[in-house]
Formats: C-alpha cells, structure tokens, sequence
C-alpha cells in the first residue's frame, strides 16, 4: 500500500481539550492535562498510525496575551504549530461562556491556500444545547471552514468521524517519523512534564504559572530509575509552599508522579526532588531553554 502522511495542527483557546484530544488520538498520555492555563507551553507532537497513513498532531499553547518572555515564547509556539500544517484543527469549549478569542482568530486567520481548516466543537457532553446551537450557527457563517465536529474528547464521542475526515485529508508521501515512535519528545522532558501536571494539580492561584521542572538526570539500571529533578520557582516564599508543612507537600508531588513515570519507565522509580530559586526565570532565555519552552 502507498503510504501517506498528513500534518494536523490542534488549536484553541486554553482549556478547550486541545491536550485531551492529542492524547486520545495518540493512544497514549504525551500532553499533560490540567484546568490551568499556560499547562502547554511547546509545541508537541503526536503520532498515530492508521493503516498505512501517518497522522502527526501538533498540541499547541492556548491563545494568550504576550507580556513576559515565558508568554512571548508561547505565543511564538501557537503560531509555528499551524505554519506547514497540512489540516489545522480547532477546538472550541462547548461549555464556556466565552469563546470570543476563538471567533476573533477564525475572522482573521489567513491560512495557506493548500490547508484544510476544521473545527472540533468539544465537551459537548457537558454543554446545553442552546449554547451548542448558537455557536454552531456562528461557525456555519465562515466558509473557510471545511468541516465542524461535535465531539468530547473525555468521553471519546464523535472522534471516529474527525479521524476518519483526516486520514481523506492525508497526501502521498513519506512518513515524517519512524513507526513506532508515539511523540517527539525527550524522554526527559516527559518526565519533567509529569511532575509539572503534579504541581500544577496540588497548587492553587498563581503559583503554578511561576515555576518550570527541569529533569537535571536519569539513571538506568534493569529494573530501576533514578530521576534528578529540579523545580525551579521565583520566590524563596514559593519554595516554602511547595514544600509544605513537615515537607508533606512535596511528598505528594513525588508520590503522584512516581507512579506516573513507573508506567512510562515499566521500572521502579526513585524520584530525587530539589526546589531552586531563579529570580524572573521567565524573562532569561537560559531557562526557557531549560524548560524546553524555546530551541
């Protein structure tokens, strides 16, 4: 059979389900989920393969303003992760109450002649349907809108007709990656990532959104890892909350995210944690680098 390809950009404001749904098309957790914005801060890719036919999705960061380094840097990820898409997708939160950013990109995105441009209209199994309805009729508005999907990513409802609608839009061609491969992230950056989806669960406000997990190490043996992590913060007093009361806060953390990282590694972990200050890290290239933000 002819093998074919085709290069899927997942786009939408933050907390529209653009992770939930890279995962589920992947069949494996490579984005991590939380209801915080700024959770996805590069571009990720995503592999699947259906028959012959390589799909590689894009999760990209959410829409956002672009004050700090650290949000410039994402609002540099959004825009690169639709530039050489062949199908850029968007999702748009059935059950919000404002969608109005993703109204304002559709009106001016100018995509490329040879794009394919689809919106995913997700949660709606927890949206009422007049809300449903009413964007629904805006969409129906834009001709460059290819195809809409009603769909939750949570519950796998309505995806078997997006995924079937990208392998048509596939092309001819060689596969970008070598099968067998799920994502093109490095293993350490995966494992920085869960203990980020850890702390961005435990803490609560601003807190999560002035910190970055470094993996400094992995060691292997046979049926072990040992992983040396640094979670870098702003603030001496953010450092004193992460680790909590009688450390029981960072307890937590590690506990959660060993058991995360067992699953990935298929090994026994043992998860070595330091928390570090780095005034305005988000303003220095040099850790932006480290949090695997930029190139």
């Amino acid at each position: 059979m002819t093998r074919k390809c085709c290069l899927v950009a997942i786009i939408g404001e933050p907390n529209a389900g653009k992770s939930t749904l890279t995962n589920l098309m992947v069949g494996e957790k490579i984005s991590i989920v939380s209801n915080k914005v700024q959770t996805t801060r590069r571009l990720i890719k995503g592999i699947s393969v259906i028959d012959e036919t390589q799909i590689v999705f894009i999760d990209s960061p959410g829409f956002g303003k672009a004050n700090s380094s650290l949000e410039k840097a994402l609002r540099k990820n959004f825009r690169c992760s639709y530039n050489d898409a062949d199908v850029v997708l968007m999702i748009i939160d059935a059950s919000a109450r404002n969608y109005s950013a993703s109204i304002d990109f559709i009106q001016k995105f100018r995509k490329n002649p040879k794009q394919i441009f689809a919106v995913a209209i997700n949660k709606v199994d927890i949206a009422n349907k007049e809300n449903l309805l009413k964007i629904a009729d805006i969409l129906s508005k834009y001709s460059d809108i290819k195809e809409i999907f009603m769909i939750s990513a949570l519950k796998n409802d309505g995806v078997d007709s997006l995924r079937q609608f990208i392998c048509c839009c596939a092309h001819v061609g060689n596969w970008i990656f070598p099968g067998g491969v799920v994502t093109d992230l490095n293993m350490q950056l995966r494992l920085a990532d869960i203990t980020r989806e850890k702390l961005f669960g435990a803490l609560v406000k601003e807190l999560p959104y002035c910190i970055y997990v470094e993996t400094e190490l992995v060691k292997y043996s046979l049926k072990k890892a040992t992983i040396y992590q640094a979670i870098v913060v702003m603030k001496n007093s953010q450092k004193g909350i992460i680790i909590g009361k009688d450390a029981l806060m960072i307890k937590r953390i590690k506990f959660f995210a060993i058991k995360d990282m067992a699953l990935l590694l298929d090994k026994k972990i043992d998860l070595k944690i330091f928390v570090k200050v780095k005034e305005k890290w988000p303003d220095k290239t040099s850790h932006l680098l480290n949090a695997g933000i930029v190139d």
